[in-house]
């Protein structure tokens, strides 16, 4: 049992890796072609000996084995199947499979749990299959693993299922079959346990023994059990839901970090979401006890597997359309870390003419339990090795990388020089070498020269000037922005840890002044050491100012201008002859620039204002500060509106546009930038998109102001709503202008787009409606108005003595149905659209009725044969 068994990776179709001598290579050379589960096996020495999809055998030559075909495993299962070594026997190996399903060409081989034996030997030194789909249990999902228990040299295969082989019997056992140097074992251990929904879903067991994590695809859970290696014995440890919420997801892959902490888990949600996440198993706070790594909606991040390396391997595969983003699988480079994304790279590495399916291969987890175990530190502190092993390690030799070795199982060791080592330790466990290796870094020290100065400028000549400390940094070995800096003003503070408050902003206390300044890395790397600060008066006069036209910022009248510093940078280096390795930075105030903070863009936006501009020599510091007016040029004048409007020439003559007086220079353009006009006035003529832009010198400078604007044609307006009733009459308009509305072209009244008049006589009136500019057309309509009287007085004295329904015509009409009755129901009086003008006289049968309230119903049926149904009551008056 070393790792050197899993140095080889066959896997999806035709994909390989190959994992020796700490490094990893890519292999095109194999046949194999599976959509999931898989296996692979190299001999102690790595040297790859067979690989299968659970059907199919391929022996070292990448050919189908002696006798190597037919096997019981289904290649779409998650873990169809795994090799175990016999132990103690380097020429024998086995073959367990999984299988649901009867086979089409065999149907007598029934779903279960078989294996096969592999023997190499003198006559088939490329190995012969000689048992074939020995079934050992009736009943198994797809799930297969396997651990190696050192004290009894003993390999121990789990699958899972139901003992009873009743095919709607609850899969939530545990079947652990022992296989050692006497063979397979027939009468398996059984732990029950809790079920599982689905058959699918990876089932593994941590590389240290301690616990076996089962993904049950259709039940959105991990189940997390206790396992006792010493007593074949399971107990429930914990459940993960793969993603908290609503909704079904369904987890897949599954793998333990090297060192047994971290269990990482890929899961599918209904919406074809695939998410990996990761769950630490003996939390010690409880919270964000689960994380998501990544997620991806491109592609299906499939199964999980540990390598040598401790690095664990994403499959990527898509199921409709597998060739896309299936060549390149992800890698998580820090599984031991349960911080952040964990190193995660997706679709890191290419597999060149391969591609990846749903796969990858299973091995023996306990090959991946053998490690080196230490911590990264500073190139001043010795690194701690030990080992973390399956079994305990007879005897190692270290190989630090730097050409330093030890014989010790748990050596120290202290690098001259900062930078990475690969470490190798050759073990030897029961009379087997194997070697580990880990990819090791003693940090750099963060250092500054003793006595380093930091020079400051000093305009008044006083001798003190306010520093930034931090730019300290500058001087370092390796700045980083990412050292803390921690500083004192004597030696006797830095003992006593006294700090200086604010180092951003420090005024010196003389000049010289020494400092002390500790420097810590991002990696805790540390280092103490004295600097001096010191002014010197160094004069910039006479620098010219800077002007800008007020709308080079690309926003006309904010007050403000874009300058270009970077021009007036190369001005400045000429007007005072500074050399190319000196660094010239503009600041906002004085005190910017002083403590370099907050350095401005070369294309800075501002009003009106003063900045300073700071020269720095790379080896001395402050080479002289100076100050810089900007100015920005007032506005153009130009008065031009968004939109115009060209009206009826009956109405309003041609409209024109003034580019103003004040400016030198005009130019109108059309819609595709060509000018059409340079003159001062342009009238409008025709519709369509237009743009002025007038130029004026200011301040030695040509300033130009662009505006854009539209021309409409006249648009009409129209009407929207026109109500008549209850003797009022409303209308509104849909236009683009104030308009003035009249009844029957009398007065005109209101500027609004709606009126409302009120006391309507009825009958038949003409809204007339005008634009209150005299631009658009006018309009009209006719309304019939319909008044139903609320009395009549048939006293014979010529005024109101019947009562009719007034506003109604045969111009408006096609017909009309109107009854009278009385309190009663009777019905008293007809009439229609011709006698309804000789009204009702309130008579019935020759004798005048008496006073008091009348019904009547009315229906009406307009020209586009529309009815309406009006009733009400009226009084009868005499």
């Amino acid at each position: 049992m070393s790792q050197n068994e899993t140095n080889n990776w066959y896997f999806g179709d035709h994909a390989g890796l190959n994992f020796s001598n700490s490094s990893l290579a890519v292999l095109t050379d194999g046949a194999m072609a599976t959509p999931a589960g898989c296996a692979t096996i190299s001999d102690s020495n790595g040297q790859l000996r067979f690989y299968t999809n659970g059907q199919t055998v391929w022996n070292q030559n990448h050919e189908v084995m002696d006798n190597g075909t037919d096997l019981a495993g289904e290649i779409s299962s998650t873990q169809s199947s795994i090799i175990i070594p016999k132990p103690n026997d380097p020429n024998t190996y086995y073959i367990f499979a999984t299988r649901q399903n009867r086979t089409t060409t065999s149907p007598t081989l029934l779903n279960g749990l078989f294996y096969s034996e592999v023997q190499f030997s003198a006559q088939h030194p490329l190995g012969t299959v000689v048992v074939k789909n020995f079934r050992i249990a009736i009943s198994v999902t797809e799930r297969l693993t396997a651990i190696h228990h050192s004290e009894s040299n003993t390999i121990r295969v789990i699958a899972f299922g139901n003992l009873s082989g009743i095919t709607s019997a609850p899969n939530q056992d545990f079947i652990i079959f022992n296989v050692t140097e006497n063979g397979v074992s027939r009468r398996p251990i059984v732990s029950t346990q809790r079920r599982t929904i689905s058959a699918a879903g990876a089932m593994k067991i941590s590389p240290n023994g301690q616990y076996l994590a089962i993904a049950d695809y259709g039940s959105n859970y991990i189940q997390i059990y206790n396992f006792d290696n010493d007593n074949v014995t399971l107990n429930h440890h914990s459940i993960i839901n793969s993603i908290p919420g609503f909704g079904d997801y369904m987890p897949y892959g599954i793998e333990f970090s090297q060192d047994s902490k971290v269990i990482y888990f890929t899961v599918k949600d209904l919406y074809n979401t695939s998410f990996l996440r990761k769950h630490i198993i003996e939390s010690t706070t409880g919270v964000n006890q689960t994380l998501t790594v990544a997620y991806s909606r491109t592609y299906e991040f499939g199964s999980l597997q540990l390598a040598r390396n401790g690095n664990i391997y994403v499959a990527n595969f898509e199921q409709d359309n597998p060739l896309t983003s299936s060549n390149r699988i992800g890698v998580i480079t820090e599984a031991e870390n349960f911080e952040g994304d964990s190193g995660f790279q997706p679709l890191a590495l290419g597999l060149e003419t391969g591609q990846s399916n749903k796969g990858l291969p299973n091995f023996i987890q306990s090959y991946f339990r053998n490690r080196i175990i230490t911590e990264n530190v500073c190139v001043n502190i010795p690194f701690e090795f030990s080992m973390d092993t399956y079994a305990p390690v007879e005897a190692v030799l270290w190989d630090f990388g730097d050409g330093n070795t030890s014989t010790l199982l748990e050596p120290t060791h202290q690098y001259n020089t900062a930078g990475e080592y690969v470490v190798k330790a050759t073990i030897t466990i029961n009379n087997a070498q194997t070697d580990l290796y880990k990819t090791v870094e003693a940090y750099e020290l963060p250092s500054i020269n003793a006595n380093e100065r930091l020079l400051q400028c000093d305009l008044d000549n006083d001798g003190f000037s306010f520093f930034n400390l931090n730019t300290i940094n500058e001087k370092t070995n390796n700045p980083n922005p990412d050292y803390e800096l921690i500083f004192y003003e004597t030696a006797t503070d830095l003992e006593n840890d006294l700090t200086i408050e604010n180092p951003e902003v420090y005024e010196n206390l003389s000049n010289p002044q020494e400092l002390f300044v500790k420097i810590i890395s991002p990696e805790g790397c540390e280092t103490i050491s004295n600097f001096f600060i010191e002014t010197i008066h160094i004069e910039l006069p006479n620098i010219s100012p800077i002007y800008a036209c007020e709308d080079s910022d690309k926003i006309p009248d904010n007050g403000e201008a874009t300058f270009d510093l970077d021009t007036k940078e190369n001005e400045i280096r000429t007007q005072f002859s500074i050399d190319k390795t000196s660094i010239l930075t503009f600041y906002a105030t004085f005190l910017d620039a002083e403590t370099k903070t907050d350095p401005l863009q070369l294309y800075h936006s501002t009003a009106t204002t003063t900045i300073w501009v700071r020269i720095d020599n790379p080896e001395l510091g402050c080479n002289g500060i100076g100050s810089i007016d900007l100015f920005v040029n007032p506005e153009l004048s130009l008065d031009i509106i968004k939109t115009y409007t060209i009206c009826d020439p009956c109405l309003q003559s041609v409209i024109s546009l003034d580019g103003n007086t004040s400016n030198d220079r005009w130019e109108w353009k059309d819609a595709t930038g060509n000018i059409i006009s340079t003159n001062r006035i342009f009238q409008l003529t025709e519709i369509g998109n237009y743009s002025v832009t007038v130029y004026k010198r200011q301040n030695g400078m040509i300033c130009s102001r662009t505006e854009e604007f539209v021309v409409n044609d006249i648009t009409p307006p129209v009407f929207d709503e026109v109500t008549a009733g209850d003797y009022e009459i409303s209308a509104s308009i849909i236009g683009d202008s104030l308009y003035e509305f009249s009844l029957d072209n009398t007065y005109f009244y209101g500027q609004s787009t709606s009126y409302t008049f009120f006391n309507i006589q009825p009958g038949i009136h003409t809204i007339y409606v005008r634009d209150v500019n005299n631009c658009e057309p006018p309009i009209k309509t006719e309304v019939s108005f319909i008044g139903f009287p609320k009395y009549f007085t048939p006293n014979n004295d010529g005024y109101n003595d019947i009562w009719k329904i007034h506003g109604i015509s045969s111009d408006y009409y096609s017909s009309a149905h109107i009854e009278i009755y009385d309190r009663y129901g009777k019905l008293l009086h007809s009439m229609d659209l011709k006698n309804n003008d000789l009204g009702w006289d309130g008579t019935f049968k020759g004798e005048v009725l008496r006073s008091t309230d009348y019904w009547f119903t009315a229906t009406l049926v307009d020209l586009e044969n529309k009815a309406t149904t009006q009733s009400g009551h009226f009084s009868l008056i005499l």
